[in-house]
C-alpha cells in the first residue's frame, strides 16, 4: 500500500511530494480539508459556514427545505429575467432607429446586414439588422442586477452540491425540477 506524504526540509527530503512504499504512516501527512470527495449521506454537513451545521434530523430537514426553495427561486429568477428581457425588447422595437442615408459604411451603401440591398423601410428605419441596442439606465441597470443576483444564487446552489451530500444534491435537483415545472414556460426559448 502506497503512502503519499510530504516531507519537510528538516526531515532530509527536498520538500517535494514523495511516495513511500512502506505501510507505516508518516508524522507529516497531507492536510485534509475535512470535505468528503464522494457522495455520502451524513446529516451533519456544514452548509455555507460552520455555524450552519445541522446536528439533528429536524435541522437537516430544514436545510433540505431551504435548498429546495433556493433552487426554486433560481428558476424563478431565470424566468423573471427572461420576461423582463422580452418586455424590454418589445419597448425597444417600438422606438424608431434612424439610419443616416448616403454615409460611407451605412447599411444602404454596404448592402445591409439582413441580406437586402440596404434600403431602409418607412421613414428611414432599419429593418432586420442585428446590432447592439442603445445603452439605457432603465434597461441595462436592472438587467445587470438580475444577472448578478441569478448568478449568485446559482453559485450558492453549486456550493451546496459540492458538499457531495446526497440529500443536498437531491434537494437542489428537486427545487430546479419544481421551478422549471412552474416557471419553465416563461423562459425565453422554451417552446411547448
Amino acid at each position: 500500500m502506497a503512502d503519499f506524504t510530504r516531507h519537510d526540509d528538516q526531515g532530509g527530503s527536498s520538500g517535494t511530494d514523495s511516495m513511500t512504499s512502506m505501510g507505516g504512516s508518516s508524522s507529516h501527512s497531507m492536510p485534509s480539508s475535512g470535505m468528503s470527495m464522494v457522495f455520502h449521506t451524513s446529516i451533519t454537513d456544514s452548509l455555507y459556514s460552520s455555524a450552519w451545521t445541522p446536528t439533528t434530523p429536524g435541522e437537516y430537514t430544514g436545510t433540505i427545505i431551504f435548498l429546495i426553495l433556493l433552487a426554486f427561486t433560481y428558476r424563478f429568477l431565470v424566468a423573471w429575467k427572461s420576461v423582463l428581457d422580452h418586455k424590454w425588447a418589445v419597448k425597444d422595437n417600438e422606438r424608431s432607429v434612424l439610419v443616416a442615408a448616403g454615409k460611407a459604411g451605412s447599411l444602404r451603401s454596404s448592402g445591409g446586414l439582413d441580406g437586402s440591398d440596404g434600403a431602409s423601410g418607412e421613414g428611414g428605419r432599419r429593418k432586420g439588422a442585428w446590432g447592439g441596442k442603445p445603452w439605457r439606465w432603465s434597461v441595462d441597470l436592472p438587467r445587470a442586477w438580475m444577472q448578478m443576483v441569478t448568478s449568485g444564487v446559482g453559485y450558492l446552489l453549486m456550493l451546496a452540491v459540492m458538499t457531495f451530500n446526497v440529500g443536498y444534491f437531491l434537494a437542489v435537483l428537486g427545487g430546479i425540477f419544481l421551478g422549471e415545472l412552474i416557471f419553465g414556460r416563461w423562459i425565453r426559448g422554451s417552446e411547448h
